[in-house]
């Protein structure tokens, strides 16, 4: 299945490592396509073009929060490539350069295609 330039598309985001929390560690989630253009947004930024937040089920036992994406595809991203997912997490780490180790992870979105 493909994304349609212009769709806002929903994901989920789960980035994983020793010493790293989404819900307290800072992130970026960026998206390329492969025939030019990119689209960046942060945990707690102001981007209108890929907006991060979560989302927090109580209906179990324990809570769960989940995080996702919202990537509005109308802008900058140009058609007839695959989009990719480039994910950085910032890992507080005391052995560290500056205490923090910066730690990436990509994956393949979709196909983007013109209406």
């Amino acid at each position: 299945m493909a994304i349609y330039k212009g769709d806002e598309v929903k994901f989920a985001i789960n980035l994983q490592a020793p010493g790293f929390s989404m819900d307290t560690d800072d992130f970026d989630v960026e998206v390329k396509s492969t025939i030019g253009g990119s689209l960046k947004g942060s945990k707690g930024g102001s981007s209108t073009d890929v907006i991060i937040f979560s989302e927090t089920d109580t209906s179990g036992e324990e809570p769960v929060t989940r995080w996702f994406v919202i990537l509005n595809t109308a802008n900058e991203l140009k058609p007839g490539g695959m989009l990719k997912v480039i994910a950085t997490a910032y890992v507080p780490d005391a052995h560290a350069n500056d205490g923090v180790r910066k730690q990436t992870a990509t994956k393949d979105l979709d196909k983007l295609i013109a209406p």
